[in-house]
């Protein structure tokens, strides 16, 4: 499918660093499945090892398939994420990481939604984490289907404040998951130079995005792996997220749909969370990272997050609720 103009439907954007054991099973799990219509661009940013040797094999191997872009210097994934953006050509726009990678029949699911009359800006997908070794606990733990958003399958929804508040209960705030309007994904910059950049774009997605519908299928396996963000934090890296969860919540609370009480409700549940996990990860070693933790606590909870605590606990999560004061209450924070 092409559009009119002779423009792609559908711009998939890799950003490739230091992915050597994984970038040719992601490129290949797009290749098996993109038409004509499909426009995949692929960025080098600088790696050291051998990740764009076989990006390079497989574009040989695919003539014309590839769109090849390259970083002269290592800039980070939001500086690639960008430039790809810069560079896309596609009515819509899909992130996927170099490391992880498209389940089949993934384009042909999204494909009809994003050809209808009533196509949304904004398509949210589900995903499952992708193991070596899986085994049945971590079955039992769900992560064959990890859901993105609290809707039921909706075809195309206007209700924006519904749009935030299931993606914040869910906490799934990653730009793979989100396939867009071209035009809305370029109204959104990442934040260069820093981590958790995708946390800190969602007001900006959130703006742009005036219709939106959900899929509950996973299209996406995403691979966590020692290196990655989330499992190997640094103290460069828990500042990062302070900053990021300080603008998520200033520039959510700053749009029309802050105002919402759904809204107002899982930002604070989103924020709970996140301090806790923070306060888990946090080290004695660093005695100002902790005082800059709990100065971004309180500022975000003058009340100690008592509120949203027994909020919480009228939802019926009981168990969440306690779990989370105490891993606050283990850090001085309630």
């Amino acid at each position: 499918m092409v559009a009119a103009d002779g423009s792609p439907w559908l711009s998939l954007l890799v950003p490739v660093y230091q992915v050597e054991a994984y970038v040719e099973a992601c490129l290949r799990s797009v290749l098996a499945q993109a038409d004509a219509g499909v426009e995949i661009l692929v960025l080098d940013d600088a790696g050291r090892d051998g990740s764009w040797a076989k990006v390079e094999a497989l574009a040989a191997a695919h003539p014309g398939r590839l769109r090849l872009l390259r970083h002269p210097q290592n800039r980070g994934i939001a500086a690639a994420r960008n430039t790809l953006l810069a560079q896309a050509r596609g009515a819509y726009v899909w992130f996927l990481d170099s490391d992880d990678v498209l389940f089949p029949s993934a384009l042909a699911a999204v494909r009809p939604l994003l050809a209808a009359p009533d196509a949304p800006d904004l398509l949210l997908c589900d995903f499952a984490l992708l193991r070596a070794r899986p085994r049945l606990r971590h079955r039992l733990r769900g992560e064959g289907h990890r859901r993105t958003h609290l809707a039921a399958p909706i075809r195309t929804s206007s209700d924006r404040a519904a749009l935030a508040a299931g993606w914040l209960w869910r906490r799934q705030l990653h730009p793979w998951s989100k396939i867009g309007r071209r035009q809305v994904w370029q109204q959104v910059e990442f934040a260069q130079g820093r981590y958790f950049e995708d946390m800190a774009a969602i007001p900006d997605l959130l703006r742009a995005s005036a219709t939106w519908a959900y899929l509950p299928r996973p299209l996406v396996g995403y691979r966590q792996h020692p290196a990655s963000i989330v499992a190997s934090p640094t103290p460069a890296k828990l500042r990062d997220l302070l900053w990021a969860h300080a603008r998520l919540r200033t520039g959510v609370l700053a749009l029309a749909e802050g105002g919402d009480p759904r809204v107002q409700a899982a930002l604070d549940y989103f924020g709970l969370r996140t301090f806790a996990n923070l306060a888990r990860k946090l080290g004695r070693e660093d005695p100002a990272l902790e005082a800059e933790a709990r100065v971004a606590f309180v500022a975000a909870f003058p009340d100690l997050g008592r509120a949203a605590l027994r909020a919480l606990r009228a939802r019926g999560e009981w168990l969440r609720a306690w779990r989370i004061r105490r891993s606050l209450a283990r850090r001085g924070w309630a």
